[in-house]
Order: C-alpha cells, then structure tokens, then sequence
C-alpha cells in the first residue's frame, strides 16, 4: 500500500516538471510579424535604411553545364550565348565532332576595328560572330549540299593592313560527301556578296590551308594541302605530345657527327661542335687558321701570317749580312800596303808559300853592278874588318830566283 501510494507521488512530480518545461519554451518562443514596411522593402529590394550600391557587369559563363558535351567539341562562353567548336578538320554537331572537308577564305567585312575583338566574352566579338555566321549561313546553307558550319580564325589588325577594313580569316566546313569544292562555292559567295542582301561581308578571297592550319614557323615548313603536315625543320624532331611543332633535336644531331642541341629562345637547334662549321648540313673542321665557334675566330691565322713575314724578314737580314760579309772580306783596301808579298813554291812543288822575308830591291845582280850573290857576311873584302864576327849558325841561305830572292834551308 505504501509503495503505491510512493509510485504515485512520483509520477505526479514527474508530470508537473515535464509541464513546467513545456510552458517555459511556449513562454520564449516569439513570431515575429510582417509589417508593411517590411513587405514594402522586400517588393523594392530595399530597407529604409539600406544604401543602393553599383552593380558591376560580370560574363555569365554559359560553358559551366557543358552544352557542347563532354566528348571531342570545346565550348566558346560568349557575352550572352556560347558556341561549340572542333579541332582541324572536323565540324560540330549533336554534341560531338565528325571529320569533313575544309574551305578557308579570307574576307572583308564592314566593322571598325577595336582591341575587344580579341575578347571573346566582348559585345564586339559576339557581333562580329553572328554577323559572320548568318552570312554563310543565308549564302550556303540553302545552296549548297552539305554545309555545316563556319568558324572564325583569325582577326587581322586593320593597322597591320594598308586597306581601312576589317580583315577576318575563316573556315567553312562540310560534309564528306559534299560534292562542292573551292571554285563552286567562291562563285556562290561572289554572287551573294553581288546581290547586296547581305552587305555585311563586301569581299571574299580564297586562303591557303597553311594559312588557318597554323604550323609553328619557327621550327616547321607547312605542307600544304586540306590537311597540312607540319614537317620539321632540319636537325629537329617531334615528340609524341608535338603535332604542329618540333621541340626536340635529330638523333643525328650527336656528338658522332660532332653536333650538340641548344634552345635558343625556346626553339631548339642543332649546332656544330666549336672547330667546326656548317657546311651542306654536314660540321666539317675548320681550315688552318681558323677555330672557334663557326670557325669565326681567326687570331690563329693571323699569327701564321705574322710569324710567316717575320721569318721571311729575318732570313732575308741573315743573308744580305753574310753576303755583305764575304764581300768585304775578299775586298783589298787600296790605301793599304803588304810589306810580304807572296813567294813561289820550290821548283819540286807547285804551292804557292808566302816568303818569311821582305823582297830587297838591290842594285846588284846580273842585270844590276854591284850585284852580291853571297851573303854579306861571308864575304871577302876590304871592309870585312868593318862587320862584326857572326857567332850564329846560319841555318838559311838565300837564293836566287827570276823574280828575286828567296831563302831556303842549308840542310
């Protein structure tokens, strides 16, 4: 009985705090009324006390959804529309691209020339667009078999052109089994252009493939054809991610063929090795005398042409010395006497030998009186008492010969 009646009292607390808390959050909970200040506000985008401030213009990006699919074509946001377009030699349509054939052309259009024409979120470039396709499109569409579509290349700078006009590049594209070509559909274009319906365009020339293809020019040649190949330069090569350029060096560019690879500016070339130089395509050494880069440095030639006259100059100086020298040598001083004059061999001998003594010139002889043929030494005369003894030996004794004396040995 008493547990019941403690149940009891318990449930009750219970029940009374659980209503307590239900009042108190019916207490604090407050509706807040629309007033008609309020309803005003919201119908103006304004409160009483708020400020308008300038609202600036953003491009909408109209690509965000993917139009254009998710396949081969690429969308274009334009300023209120968007275009879908495809690679070289393919034409969009039903969210994908298809190959076709391709006609470019150059035209002339009557439109002031602006910076934003570049832009292609800009008012003008949208304009120049639609004017552009609804031309083709009235000129082509209902004419001729199997146009799909025109797209815009190219926007020539009328400053860069000596004509006043706005110059736009295009591609026409069509089907593959079109059977227009380039004559029939530039007669088509001339004849729209004639009417004067669309005076839009007012003049179209047919272009180059090359011309809209796009090949780089630095390190390609184009081929031309509908579809161009862009060929490599000599010495360069393409890479599995290069369609349209050559970022790479030949293999033949090694230093086997004494070459080396080099980017200048970005663009990669094949050069030959310092000594050698291009020529035919092939780096051959350089010629005696040069060297360097090119063989551009020619200070080594220089010095053989220095070293050259220098010799020459010295061995020029060498001989006229030695010539002059033997000349003066065998020249006789005429102011200059010889006291010995040579004499003359024995009459067994046929050298020439200088005399160990002066030639006299005496009165005596044959042909002269008083001629001694002794020596005076030896002599027997009066006046011997007047010479002094000789306490020599006389190992000489001279001699006479037809042209004089000369002396000779006793022994």
């Amino acid at each position: 009985m008493r547990r019941s009646v403690l149940l009891a009292l318990w449930l009750g607390l219970v029940l009374s705090l659980l209503k307590e808390a239900a009042t108190e959050k019916t207490a604090n909970t407050t509706v807040t009324p629309v007033t008609e200040a309020t309803e005003a506000s919201t119908a103006n985008e304004t409160t009483p006390d708020s400020t308008v401030m300038p609202t600036t213009e953003t491009n909408v990006d109209f690509c965000s959804e993917h139009p254009c699919g998710i396949s081969l074509a690429t969308c274009i946001s334009l300023k209120s529309n968007y275009t879908c377009q495809c690679q070289y030699g393919f034409y969009y349509s039903d969210k994908n691209c298809y190959g076709g054939k391709v006609y470019p052309a150059t035209i002339a259009v009557r439109e002031l020339y602006s910076d934003n024409l570049h832009n292609v979120t800009s008012t003008e470039y949208e304009k120049l667009f639609n004017n552009v396709s609804a031309f083709f499109r009235r000129a082509l569409q209902h004419n001729v078999k199997g146009y799909m579509q025109t797209v815009i290349v190219k926007i020539q700078d009328s400053r860069e052109s000596r004509n006043s006009g706005l110059y736009v590049t295009v591609t026409n594209l069509f089907t593959w089994d079109t059977t227009e070509n380039a004559t029939t559909i530039n007669a088509i274009i001339q004849d729209a252009i004639k009417n004067g319906n669309m005076p839009y365009v007012y003049s179209y020339d047919v272009a180059e493939y090359c011309s809209v293809y796009e090949c780089d020019n630095r390190t390609t040649d184009c081929q031309e054809a509908m579809f161009p190949e862009c060929k490599c330069k000599p010495g360069l090569a393409k890479t599995i991610w290069d369609d349209r350029s050559c970022s790479v060096c030949s293999e033949n560019c090694s230093a086997a063929s004494h070459k080396y690879c080099v980017k200048e500016e970005g663009v990669p070339k094949c050069k030959c090795m310092a000594n050698y130089k291009n020529r035919t395509g092939d780096c051959v050494a350089c010629p005696v005398g040069y060297a360097g880069e090119d063989c551009s440095d020619n200070s080594e030639l220089i010095l053989i042409i220095v070293g050259t006259v220098l010799g020459a100059v010295v061995l020029i100086l060498v001989i006229a010395v030695s010539i002059i020298s033997v000349r003066a040598k065998h020249k006789q001083n005429p102011e200059k006497k010889s006291l010995i004059k040579p004499g003359y061999s024995d009459k067994n001998t046929s050298d020439e030998r200088p005399s160990l003594f002066p030639r006299v010139q005496t009165t005596s002889g044959h042909t002269n009186p008083g001629y001694q043929p002794n020596n005076p030494y030896d002599m027997r005369s009066t006046n011997r008492d007047n010479f002094p003894e000789r306490d020599y030996d006389d190992l000489y004794e001279a001699s006479q010969e037809p042209r004089g004396f000369r002396t000779q040995s006793k022994y």
